[in-house]
């Protein structure tokens, strides 16, 4: 590390321990100053609307966690009613009460999410735009949920006491200790300046990964109480995702015009009926979408809380492959389409089997330039022909029909795979919204970042004024450490200030203790976009006190490791640990590589960290808990290497008992170290588990659950690659 570094390093160390020792210190206040807690005692109390909605509920309840922590003690919380016969002359009053509508503030006259931190002379304000959300509603992340006076809470937990939320549970809270709060006069309003933001998290049907189902409830509940923390939700909801799916099922017999044209002249599957793609220059396809979609909005349009009338054009889940002569038409002036043995019509007519099948689209240079291939033929750009000006005018032709039915309709579709650059010669029209997902996962490197600005720039200069994040960076990792946030958040700015009004990441790992750093800088610029990797790096030194540059050690140990891999030598270790086709470190076995990805010296050079740390955090136990939070991350990610190396040790020689046992101890005590842990928010063990059962592990189901498909040998409902 350079000494320019290490200097910036120990000025965030600085400035973090400095932030913790201000709000924790009784700090000089002016006369004019409102006294909420002093010598033991609260000067206020917690004033709730005689009948509270869910969020008002729910929003006293986190300040009263939050001042528990803080003071020690739960502050007194009162229905509006009861006001009269309490003895404080200064309240704190949550929500929609009728003292805020006597102070004139905007009572049911705030947008969705917006929220308002106010004070006057009798009082602090926190109320916001809640709609009419049920306390049920507030932990259910997909849900339209109107937070607004819980968002103004934590707006005042963060600015006048100093919180923050590092991960999930407990040890994850952090809250300067405090003898007395005074506050002076506040007066600011907000909004969340993303519409939807969040992470897919997947739990999978099989109950595996966890032992103990309470521990699994345990780990999502808690998981979601922190994202609603950090404010993941949406006050906009639209449809969208890889939406015809179920397209050749239903409608293959009367109308194959609607699907693909393969170069062997029939209209069928290249791959699975699932992943057929679309004939989107057919004006029946646009017609039946269309419809599709007025049925579904008439019944959705009555909903409580109802979707834009925005009509998904989102293709399947594979590269676009007609070949017919309108699609052809509709594409740009791209040379890569006479040079493509696709499509320049070289390809025998008759397509024999070994052009069915995933390997085909790689070798064929159908996924313009995509690092997701785990087969070391990959497409080059002198091949990979841009589909985008079929697409766009088909979102385009979508959107024009829908709004004969409804004025506000708007179609989404994406830029994506073979058609992820934008268009050449077809501009996106006003009532088109894209959804852009970028080509790459790990590693997030400068080239990435360089394609990704090229790429989203390009779509917004022919039109796209308003486009969705889509990554799916954050489907590699596994659960071992891993930190390329800093380059992420950057390029993730740049998209803010460039038209992103809505991201969608795909898919949260919920390996929190090993990617704590990595996680919470993603989660965080959710809710700011602007904020910046190195104030997120503050934000969780702050939780370590006097051990902060020490672990500031460990998490530039972790990102020097993440990013020092290239594509070419991630690839390589890659193709040494394919699993069913998949390259390893890839979204279907990204644990696979791990005996690879690591050596001893990281481990080692962890736990002297970790060591040194403990020593250094003294007696203060919520710091040495944190530590040992973040080691439990790095022992599992070991214990994992080994089991890894065993395995593979084991699989070169069939015949070697020793080797086999070796192995099968290796695994039992990973299993071990998990059982231990699992209750501790460790990691989504759940999810980590399939994962790790496509390269081989024999992870168990609960007993309630071991349904198996006896053909494939694996649970009923596994979805291959998924």
């Amino acid at each position: 590390m350079t000494i320019e570094n290490k200097l910036r390093r120990k000025l965030i160390v600085i400035l973090a321990t400095c932030a913790v020792q201000m709000l924790c210190a009784d700090t000089y206040y002016n006369s004019k100053d409102v006294v909420i807690f002093e010598n033991g005692v609260y000067k206020a109390d917690v004033v709730l609307p005689t009948s509270p909605n869910g969020v008002e509920r729910f929003a006293a309840e986190e300040l009263k966690y939050h001042f528990r922590k803080a003071f020690g003690k739960e502050p007194e919380v009162i229905g509006e009613n009861l006001l009269k016969t309490n003895g404080h002359s200064f309240h704190i009053y949550i929500g929609a009460t009728k003292a805020a509508i006597e102070a004139e503030l905007p009572v049911g006259k705030l947008n969705d999410e917006e929220h308002v931190v106010k004070t006057s002379d009798d009082g602090l304000y926190l109320l916001g735009g809640d709609a009419d959300t049920t306390y049920d509603e507030i932990m259910e992340l997909g849900s339209v949920a109107m937070r607004g006076t819980l968002y103004a809470v934590y707006d005042f937990l963060e600015n006048e006491m100093g919180v923050k939320w590092l991960w999930p549970g407990e040890i994850g809270v952090v809250v300067p200790k405090r003898t007395e709060l005074k506050i002076g006069e506040i007066n600011r309003s907000g909004q969340e300046p993303l519409e939807s933001r969040g992470f897919i998290i997947r739990r999978n049907k099989e109950k595996i990964g966890f032992l103990k189902d309470e521990n699994a409830q345990k780990f999502f509940q808690e998981q979601n109480k922190f994202l609603v923390r950090q404010r993941h939700g949406k006050r906009r909801a639209f449809k969208a995702g890889h939406s015809f799916g179920n397209w050749w099922q239903k409608y293959h017999k009367d109308h194959p015009e609607y699907f693909n044209l393969l170069p062997n002249g029939k209209r069928i599957p290249q791959r699975s009926p699932r992943l057929c793609t679309i004939c989107v220059s057919e004006p029946g396809v646009r017609l039946q979408r269309v419809e599709e979609w007025r049925k579904w909005w008439m019944k959705t349009s009555k909903l409580r809380h109802p979707f834009l009338p925005w009509v998904n054009c989102c293709e399947n889940d594979t590269a676009a492959l007609c070949v017919c002569e309108r699609c052809r038409s509709w594409d740009g002036p791209d040379p890569r389409f006479e040079k493509s043995p696709y499509w320049n019509g070289s390809l025998a007519k008759d397509f024999d089997e070994k052009y069915m099948g995933r390997k085909f689209h790689v070798e064929m240079g159908l996924s313009n330039g995509s690092r997701w291939g785990s087969y070391p033929t990959l497409p080059t750009d002198e091949f990979a022909a841009s589909l985008s000006d079929r697409y766009v005018r088909f979102y385009n032709e979508v959107a024009a029909e829908a709004k004969k039915y409804n004025l506000e309709a708007k179609a989404i579709g994406y830029a994506y795979a073979n058609y992820i650059e934008p268009p050449m010669k077809t501009r996106v029209g006003r009532d088109t919204i894209i959804i852009f997902v970028p080509r790459s996962y790990f590693p997030y490197d400068k080239e990435e970042s360089t394609e990704f600005r090229k790429q989203w720039i390009g779509w917004c200069q022919m039109g796209a004024t308003r486009m969705v994040y889509r990554p799916n960076y954050m489907f590699a990792g596994g659960s071992y450490p891993i930190d390329t946030s800093r380059l992420i958040l950057s390029d993730f700015a740049f998209a803010a200030t460039n038209g992103m009004f809505a991201v969608c990441q795909d898919s949260l790992t919920g390996a929190w203790s090993s990617q704590a750093m990595h996680l919470y800088a993603l989660t965080r610029a959710l809710r700011d976009p602007l904020r910046g990797y190195e104030k997120a790096r503050a934000d969780m030194l702050s939780g370590f006190g006097s051990a902060a540059e020490l672990i500031d050690q460990y998490f530039n140990l972790v990102e020097c490791h993440s990013v020092k891999w290239t594509n070419e030598s991630f690839r390589e270790i890659g193709f040494k640990n394919a699993a069913r086709g998949y390259m390893g470190g890839s979204f279907a076995c990204p644990n696979a590589i791990l005996g690879d990805y690591f050596d001893e010296k990281f481990f080692a050079d962890s736990y002297a960290i970790f060591d040194e740390a403990l020593r250094q955090a003294a007696d203060d136990t919520d710091v040495k808990d944190r530590i040992e939070y973040l080691r439990k991350g790095v022992k599992d990610t070991e214990l994992g290497r080994i089991c890894r190396i065993a395995q593979k040790a084991s699989e070169a020689a069939p015949e070697d008992e020793a080797k086999r046992q070796a192995y099968a101890e290796a695994f039992k005590a990973l299993l071990a170290y998990r059982a231990s842990v699992e209750g501790e928010l460790v990691c989504n063990y759940n999810f980590h588990a399939k994962k790790e059962m496509f390269f081989g592990w024999k992870h168990k189901l609960y007993e309630e659950n071991k349904k198996v498909d006896k053909v494939k040998g694996r649970p009923a409902d596994w979805n291959e690659g998924e």
